[in-house]
């Protein structure tokens, strides 16, 4: 489920979110992070 997300998740806004809004939110920020893991590990083996 992909969330329509303000620009700007300040604490006034995540305080609205239901529980299950602000557990996609973080799954959705986890999978971002893992992918710009990867692109980095990639980034780093073609400088070497």
């Amino acid at each position: 489920m992909e969330t329509d997300l303000p620009s700007k998740l300040d604490s006034e806004t995540l305080r609205q979110f239901a529980t299950e809004q602000l557990v996609e939110i973080i799954i959705e920020q986890a999978k971002g992070i893992e992918q710009l893991k990867t692109r980095l590990i990639e980034l780093e083996l073609d400088n070497d």
